[in-house]
């Protein structure tokens, strides 16, 4: 008799319930797609966050997302077999030992990142999540749960992303520029493909064009119009760029500041006495 064994989608499901989230949903700090750092005079700015570091690695990214969504409290920190980590994160599907050494390689770029700790527990290895951030010089931060504070911003992934497919359909490009425009928290965005506005959100300027084309194939992102920005390499100084807006199931994202926005245009669209309304009866 043939011995069953489980499927990638069966044991992404397991571990999926296994962290107990309610609202099928999951926080990652921004950080891990730019960082804060120093400017040549010294100047805060942005650069690239570890997912940049990730970009070569597919499986080691559906790795830490993994982890990212089981881990709860504690020491957010979660023991499985490595056979269980290879289906889930596609790397080995067969039940044999030769999955270990596989997701082994997966950990210890994730660990070199400091994005992760390993820990002997047991027969297995506990993989306990660090700070998006990674390595911070040679210390790797332990995690704490973010607050949503200015420093401290998050954005929520949805279990939808494993459970509807996307981990199988959208390639590095379209997943790293999904997490940016994530990270964005408003309604309506703009995506810099220019080197430096790219760099701006940890991503190249070739992975963001062809993220962006990857997520309007799969009509997860949809052109809302054009905005005029401020462009000082430009001889006029400004240009016009496209703005985005995600959709379901990855339009979950918007700041506290942009829903007061969204709710105050809301309530002057409803509000009656127009300009027009005010001029009426006023001699001409």
């Amino acid at each position: 008799m043939t011995e069953r064994v489980m499927t990638q989608e069966e044991s992404i499901e397991y571990l999926l319930r296994r962290s107990q989230r309610h609202d099928d949903v999951f926080p990652i700090r921004r950080e891990f797609i730019q960082s804060r750092i120093e400017g040549r005079f010294g100047e805060p700015t942005t650069g690239p966050g570890p997912l940049s570091k990730l970009l070569r690695t597919p499986h080691a990214l559906e790795l830490l997302l993994l982890v990212y969504a089981v881990t709860t409290g504690g020491d957010y920190g979660v023991t499985e077999r490595s056979q269980l980590w290879g289906r889930a994160a596609g790397i080995y599907l067969l039940p044999d030992q030769n999955a270990s050494v596989a997701v082994s390689r997966q950990w210890q770029h994730l660990e070199k990142l400091g994005l992760i700790e390993r820990r002997q527990h047991g027969r297995h290895k506990r993989i306990v999540k660090r700070r998006e951030r990674g390595l911070v010089g040679t210390i790797s931060p332990p995690y704490t749960a973010p607050t949503g504070a200015k420093a401290d911003v998050y954005f929520r992934v949805p279990f939808a992303y494993w459970r509807e497919g996307w981990h199988q359909k959208l390639g590095m490009p379209g997943k790293a520029v999904l997490l940016a425009a994530m990270s964005r928290r408003r309604e309506t965005f703009t995506l810099p493909q220019d080197t430096r506005g790219a760099r701006a959100l940890g991503l190249g300027r070739h992975t963001m064009t062809r993220g962006i084309e990857e997520l309007l194939r799969h009509k997860l992102l949809v052109k809302a119009g054009t905005n005029e920005v401020v462009n000082a390499r430009t001889m006029r100084g400004y240009e016009w760029v496209h703005t985005y807006r995600l959709v379901k199931p990855f339009d979950i994202n918007l700041s506290k500041s942009e829903i007061e926005r969204l709710e105050a245009e809301q309530v002057a669209l409803l509000t009656p006495g127009t300009d027009a309304d005010a001029k009426a009866g006023q001699p001409g």
